[in-house]
């Protein structure tokens, strides 16, 4: 009733009136009859947990993949079969990049999800990206792991979800240094801390919970190379903000893991530094509160190294700093979560296509799966189990049909290459593979930018030569090199001169590559 009385009296002063027949009353450890009454009281609705608020749902166990049901669900809306069957690669590509990779990220931002859930969720983009469905499935050209990583490992940077995961639950690490005045952190600190545990961030593992959760990342993170504990570093001034021993401020890690001895004798072992630290006329001078004087030689060993750690630090005046150890910046983001998981864990590859903005995605997709010896070619079909007729190149009828033969060594593509080369004014490319071709525009005279252009051409020839031979394995029409040659220049032309915002570019420079 004192409840109803306020919200009257906020009426009232305000005149913002609270609709009570849209809200609801939830009981924690309260039983449901009592809830009903009281609801009735309130005259508003009687709610049962789990409930969703702001898209979360509150009170549901999210170690249960059930839980997880509404991402699934969103995931496959999104993923329809006809937009699939529609899309080209790029722009697979793009949905997946812009859309698909960032929907579970309000829940990934406070949940850590299951492994059966994260498995599902990739499956979905998988299937998606290779153009099947839930009923057909669509041959897989590469291993996933090596799809989703960035493009300097080359990959097509779509990023794994499980690292996106663990990078968003870090940033909760980060929050708690930096944000000592947060009601969400004193809460967190009141239910987890504990007198006998000195971690970097308090944790009950007898509590369930998402705080559980966030603080069990630092031992996945730990199998992946990367120490969080470490990764947060204190910068101490006034020192009335980190804690002398088991904060990372002075040395590479926290000084109770250095001097293990010392801090058994320390007797509050969650001290600050302005606690251990007083200024004085020639320094700052440094005070101890030991259970007992050191005496063992460890101790004393322990102690001696200790002042000679401590004797060019000093304290000053201004609130204390927290610095993130894996970003230039200091600052803590995602990515350099995401970006170092990768870097400890992968090696990159001795050859990595390089991707040119000034064409679509789907012509860079030829030449980044020609070069992985990805393309749906006879002999690339055969090694999969496919049953093909003949092995030869549709074409010229020689050899066997590789990505290789057919976009470089193939009778006809050389013709349309030496046809290119004459038209852009380059010099002819000795070609023995497909890598030949792709960094032959570093050896091109001219600007950056009319590398840039000759190196788009490439791509488009790649592209149109690939086009080719599937018109003629699924339409039977065969194109000759005059058109295929007028066809790679004016997809170029169009392509380039809307990418590339150089919109005085004619035709008839174009048509004599007088560009940039």
């Amino acid at each position: 009733m004192n409840l109803r009385r306020i919200l009257r009296c906020f009426y009232l002063a305000s005149g913002l009136k609270v609709n009570l027949s849209k809200c609801s009353l939830y009981g924690v450890g309260v039983e449901e009859p009592d809830v009903v009454c009281l609801a009735n009281t309130l005259q508003c609705n009687a709610g049962v947990l789990p409930f969703k608020y702001l898209g979360l749902y509150v009170g549901a166990n999210m170690n249960l993949v059930r839980n997880w049901k509404p991402i699934v669900d969103l995931f496959k809306s999104r993923l329809s079969i006809w937009k699939a069957k529609k899309l080209s690669y790029g722009g697979r590509i793009t949905l997946l990049k812009s859309v698909l990779s960032s929907l579970p990220t309000y829940f990934f931002s406070l949940y850590r999800a299951p492994v059966q859930v994260l498995n599902q969720l990739e499956r979905i983009r998988r299937i998606f990206f290779w153009g099947g469905s839930e009923e057909v499935s669509k041959m897989a050209w590469m291993a996933w792991e090596n799809v989703v990583v960035p493009v300097e490992y080359g990959g097509l940077g779509f990023g794994s979800l499980r690292d996106a995961n663990l990078a968003m639950l870090a940033k909760w690490w980060w929050r708690f240094k930096t944000e000592k005045d947060g009601l969400w952190r004193r809460v967190i600190w009141s239910i987890h801390n504990n007198s006998r545990s000195w971690n970097t961030i308090p944790a009950k593992i007898s509590i369930a919970g998402p705080w559980k959760q966030i603080y069990g990342i630092c031992s996945t993170l730990l199998r992946l190379g990367i120490d969080i504990s470490k990764a947060i570093k204190g910068v101490a001034r006034s020192g009335t903000e980190v804690a002398f021993w088991v904060d990372n401020w002075v040395a590479p890690e926290p000084l109770q893991f250095l001097f293990p001895h010392l801090f058994q004798l320390e007797k509050h072992k969650g001290c600050l530094v302005a606690e251990r630290a007083h200024s004085a006329p020639y320094g700052t001078v440094w005070g101890w509160d030991w259970r007992r004087q050191p005496a063992s030689a460890e101790e004393i060993s322990e102690f001696q190294q200790l002042n000679i750690l401590l004797q060019g630090v000093s304290v000053s005046t201004g609130p204390d700093v927290w610095v993130w150890n894996l970003d230039r910046s200091g600052q803590f983001n995602v990515g350099s979560i995401k970006s170092s998981i990768t870097e400890l864990n992968r090696v990159r590859p001795g050859y990595v296509v390089k991707w040119n903005g000034w064409t679509p995605k789907k012509v860079g997709m030829v030449a980044w799966r020609a070069h992985n010896e990805r393309l749906p070619t006879r002999v690339a079909l055969s090694r999969r189990g496919v049953a093909v007729q003949s092995l030869e190149c549709p074409i010229c009828g020689e050899y066997n049909e590789t990505s290789e033969h057919l976009l470089v060594s193939c009778g006809f593509a050389q013709t349309v290459w030496s046809v290119v080369y004459q038209w852009c004014k380059a010099q002819p490319v000795l070609a023995f593979s497909l890598k030949d071709i792709l960094d032959s525009h570093e050896e091109f005279d001219g600007s950056a930018k009319k590398k840039k252009a000759y190196h788009a051409v490439c791509l488009v020839t790649f592209w149109s030569l690939w086009n080719n031979r599937s018109e003629l394995m699924f339409l039977g029409t065969r194109k000759s090199i005059t058109s295929t040659v007028e066809e790679i220049k004016t997809k170029s032309f169009l392509w380039i001169k809307h990418r590339s915002k150089e919109v005085s570019m004619t035709w008839d420079q174009w048509q004599c590559f007088d560009v940039f």
